[in-house]
């Protein structure tokens, strides 16, 4: 299995959830997960394979250096679909016989450039590490909560909370350096995925507008 598969498992999820709180022994994972023993092993392994978790001294966590990417790929399908609209108006321009292409080409290596420079910023490392620490203890989730909950779908969350946060976060003063760079670079995937519209979205903007439901 992949490590996305993996992040969609329900299984998966529930040993990964809890190895979000702290490291365990495959014992404590057998009793909080309910799973069989054999299970818990097998899922481990796969685990360990793609690299998302460790085992130090029969002592299983999360890997979260090689997390992190997995996180990045996974979080961003709003940006990575927004992308190419920011540069087909260029290539148009430019005479660009396969426009479309060379859009999705440019926003690919420009993506790639977000994924590297969020993946180096320790406040954002951080910022992903006290998000899983925080879903994963929260008292107020009921009980059954984490049975269903796969940690693909919590990744997916992210997005969703940028176009609520960055409004509020954007009137934060940002003392470090590091702190500005992280910001500079949420509020342009922020832009991107707040303008962006899907074929569905942009038919519900254009029956909104023509109803008189949108300011002129």
């Amino acid at each position: 299995m992949s490590a996305e598969s993996l992040l969609g498992n329900r299984k998966a999820s529930q040993i990964l959830f809890f190895l979000f709180r702290k490291r365990s022994r495959v014992d404590g994972l057998v009793k909080n997960s309910k799973l069989k023993k054999p299970e818990v092993v097998k899922l481990l392994e796969r685990l360990l394979k793609v690299g998302i978790v460790d085992v130090k001294k029969g002592i299983y966590g999360i890997d979260w250096e090689s997390f992190l990417p997995v996180f990045l790929r996974q979080s961003m399908n709003i940006y990575a679909a927004a992308m190419p609209w920011k540069y087909i108006p260029t290539y148009m321009e430019e005479g660009e016989e396969d426009f479309i292409d060379a859009a999705c080409a440019r926003a690919e290596r420009e993506l790639a450039k977000v994924k590297v420079k969020l993946a180096a910023n320790d406040l954002f490392f951080k910022l992903i590490q006290t998000y899983f620490s925080i879903l994963a203890t929260e008292t107020w989730a009921p009980d059954d909560y984490f049975e269903d909950l796969r940690v693909l779908d919590a990744i997916g969350e992210f997005e969703y909370a940028l176009l609520k946060l960055l409004p509020v976060i954007r009137r934060q003063k940002r003392t470090s350096q590091e702190s500005k760079e992280l910001y500079r670079t949420l509020h342009e995937w922020y832009k991107q995925i707040q303008g962006y519209d899907t074929p569905a979205g942009a038919a519900l903007r254009a029956a909104f507008d023509e109803h008189g439901l949108l300011p002129k």
